[in-house]
């Protein structure tokens, strides 16, 4: 997703699709990478509710761990 011919908003726009419960940010100042989920439901109130990463890759990688059994 952040390969050199995806734009930050085209891989914005693919994460959204892949993950509608989370807002996909990308930050310019340090080109961090965040995802934030909320409210969360009673049946995964114990779930991390944000990840960050260096890469959209790495992020869509870590959203998939932390919902890999919900």
């Amino acid at each position: 997703m952040n390969a050199p011919d995806v734009s930050v908003e085209e891989a914005k726009a693919r994460l959204r699709d892949a993950f509608p419960a989370w807002s996909i940010i990308h930050t310019r100042d340090t080109g961090r990478w965040w995802a934030t989920r909320g409210p969360l439901t009673r049946k995964i109130l114990d779930r991390p509710s944000d990840v960050c990463a260096d890469t959209a890759e790495e992020l869509a990688d870590k959203i998939r761990a932390v919902t890999r059994d919900e």
